[in-house]
């Protein structure tokens, strides 16, 4: 339980209390409070962006299948689709990275640095 509450409060996966993100899209390179380097090797967030997809995939189609039977015109439909993106975008990017580091952390766990 605390874990998924640390995750849904966007928090360090060894720690569960550092904050990881500093803006919309950037992170920490170190957890403030243990210390952990988040990007544990070259290419370490790669496996978060199929979270993402799915995400988005999961988010975006029940919306495109319900404008699709309402029968909307071809530019409401892209228009409505590409507004919903553009304003998930920051939360799937978010939620993805820190799925992935607390599935590995799980998986794979790490001690403080500090």
């Amino acid at each position: 339980m605390k874990r998924l509450i640390a995750l849904l409060r966007q928090r360090c996966p060894v720690c569960l209390c550092g904050q990881v993100f500093t803006t919309l899209f950037g992170m920490q390179t170190h957890c403030p409070v243990c210390g952990v380097k988040f990007e544990r090797e070259t290419g370490y967030f790669l496996n978060s962006m199929f979270i993402g997809y799915a995400a988005g995939f999961l988010i975006l189609v029940p919306t495109a299948v319900l404008l699709a039977w309402m029968d909307v015109s071809i530019l409401l439909f892209s228009l409505i689709i590409i507004a919903e993106t553009a304003l998930l975008t920051p939360l799937i990017f978010r939620y993805a990275r820190l799925i992935w580091m607390h599935a590995d952390q799980v998986l794979d766990p790490r001690q403080r640095e500090r």
